[in-house]
């Protein structure tokens, strides 16, 4: 039995498909399974990172965990470690060797830390930028045809989350895996310029890019994110390191198939944007 925490968001939701394809048992964990949209044959449990006490019941009988960060790690694992469970597969952040002073960084990096001196069998994923945190530009696309962000012209390799969810299927099945970190990227990268152009073009819409400051982005990032993070993204955008915009082969080395492209990414997401 494989547990899937974040099982209604994007890696997760991913990971629930390939494991159920594989006829891997799975378990969902959600905060309110009444309100989680999930296939029928999927063993949905309730639980809550902030009260570890809660994931009784969702680590019985489970052998390995698709760990989301949560801040809560050192007893969510000793949970774990108690349940019986042997593994666990961390979604962390390629900032814990890109930016290690960062705040993503050494938040990444103390969740690594728990992982590691849990005692329990591990692996990390480091993706860099997700190609769905272009989902925040639906608002954009809804009211008219052009997206405003600033850094229009910086290419990163955006990852789709289906790759980083076969990179955690390996992870979780194979022992091969066990005590490495992975660093992932999608395949070439990609400008915000050419993400919109790609996203018209998968719903069928003449869209265009507008450049906005820097400032003006925080200003609307800051209405619904921490200062923090607000900081990190705009720096990770804006001025990304070398090793940031590096295309790696890690997807294709580790499940056999090449990472997707941000156009194949638009494609299958399309539908957020109609």
């Amino acid at each position: 039995m494989i547990l899937v925490s974040g099982a209604t968001g994007n890696v997760g939701g991913e990971l629930l498909r390939l494991l159920r394809s594989e006829d891997q048992p799975v378990r969902a964990l959600t905060r309110d399974p009444s309100k989680a949209v999930l296939p029928a044959d999927v063993s949905v449990v309730s639980g809550n990172f902030s009260s570890p006490q809660s994931l009784v019941e969702a680590f019985s009988g489970v052998q390995a965990i698709f760990l989301m960060m949560s801040g809560q790690e050192p007893e969510v694992l000793r949970q774990a470690v108690k349940a019986g469970v042997k593994r666990v597969v961390l979604l962390s952040s390629m900032a814990v060797k890109t930016r290690p002073e960062s705040f993503v960084g050494k938040i990444h990096s103390d969740a690594e830390q728990a992982v590691e001196e849990s005692g329990l069998e591990w692996s990390f994923l480091r993706p860099g930028q997700f190609a769905t945190n272009t989902r925040a530009w639906a608002p954009q696309i809804s009211s008219g045809d052009v997206v405003r962000t600033p850094y229009g012209q910086v290419a990163l390799p955006a990852i789709h989350p289906g790759d980083i969810a076969a990179v955690a299927l390996a992870a979780l099945t194979s022992d091969d895996h066990v005590g490495k970190s992975y660093s992932l990227t999608g395949p070439v990268s990609v400008t915000p310029v050419e993400q919109v152009a790609a996203i018209g073009q998968a719903i069928g819409r003449e869209l265009r890019h507008e450049e906005i400051a820097a400032e003006q982005a925080a200003k609307q990032m800051s209405a619904h994110m921490p200062a923090e993070i607000v900081e990190a993204t705009l720096e990770f955008l804006g001025r990304p390191t070398p090793a940031e915009t590096d295309a790696l082969r890690t997807v294709e080395t580790i499940t056999g198939e090449p990472a997707r492209s941000f156009t194949q990414w638009a494609n299958d997401y399309a539908g957020w944007f109609r």
